[in-house]
């Protein structure tokens, strides 16, 4: 019995491991068009080319697109997903592909040209969700993020107009986006640092406005960032807990039987 009760905690605790490693699953990127420099992938204006054949799919919208991750927790809850250059290059994009925010635009009202980098995110099965965007190779990006519900649908959305994203709900329309409605928001005045936003989504379809926080121009700045795209069927630290005190229970009875006289 003590075995049984110790290979099912095993069991729980790989289950738990391999489903954070089952991360590196399926994120697409945008690698370029004939129309537009490779930060510029929209399906209006044409999809590019793509680092596999599922990349824009469901996607009809104006806004440009860097990457879209889809999210396969309906099997498995817990999955991480990294979005960075070294995966875009594993998944077959060319050497030296740099996943950056182009502009310091995240708290600006108005901005013209590429200011923002966007990513989608397609989630399968509801559950909480840490989405974290850090600075990458050595950057001193400073991260601003927005998380929108839905995805770009209009043909009339366009990055190049006054816009407002937040971290306010009062844009119904960011970017001429009739789609859109504004989730969440979290932003660092820390430069090379990172955001999370935390919170429990529905099963959907998301968008994410990655910019820059930082003060001043940005001409000559590295602006390289990475997400990480986590899920879990409960928050973390709620799972832990339950964990610990799976274990102090069974520690608990064994003692117990251990006391028992014979």
């Amino acid at each position: 019995m003590k075995k049984f009760k110790k290979l099912a905690i095993a069991a729980t605790v790989s289950g738990l491991m391999m489903g954070a490693q089952a991360a590196q699953a399926h994120v697409s990127y945008f690698t370029g068009n004939t129309g537009g420099p490779a930060t510029n992938g929209n399906a209006a204006n044409g999809a590019g080319s793509w680092t596999d054949s599922t990349g824009p799919a469901g996607y009809a919208g104006n806004l440009p697109v860097n990457w879209i991750a889809h999210v396969h927790n309906d099997t498995n809850p817990v999955v991480s997903y990294e979005v960075s250059d070294a995966d875009a290059i594993a998944e077959g994009a060319a050497s030296g592909y740099n996943l950056q925010s182009p502009n310091n635009k995240w708290h600006i009202g108005t901005s013209w040209g590429a200011a923002l980098a966007y990513g989608l995110v397609d989630l399968h099965a509801g559950s909480w969700v840490d989405i974290t965007v850090s600075a990458a190779d050595g950057s001193t990006f400073t991260p601003g993020v927005t998380l929108w519900n839905s995805w770009d649908a209009s043909t009339g959305s366009s990055k190049h107009q006054s816009w407002n994203n937040g971290p306010t709900a009062a844009d119904a329309s960011p970017l001429g986006s009739a789609e859109l409605s504004y989730n969440d928001s979290a932003a660092t005045t820390t430069a090379g640092g990172s955001v999370t936003i935390h919170k429990y989504l529905a099963a959907g379809d998301y968008t994410l406005f990655i910019g820059g926080n930082g003060t001043g121009g940005t001409s000559g700045i590295d602006q390289s960032y990475k997400v990480n795209i986590a899920t879990s069927v409960v928050p973390v630290p709620a799972a832990v807990w339950l964990f610990g005190g799976a274990l102090v229970s069974l520690f608990s009875v064994n003692r117990r039987k251990k006391a028992m006289p014979v």
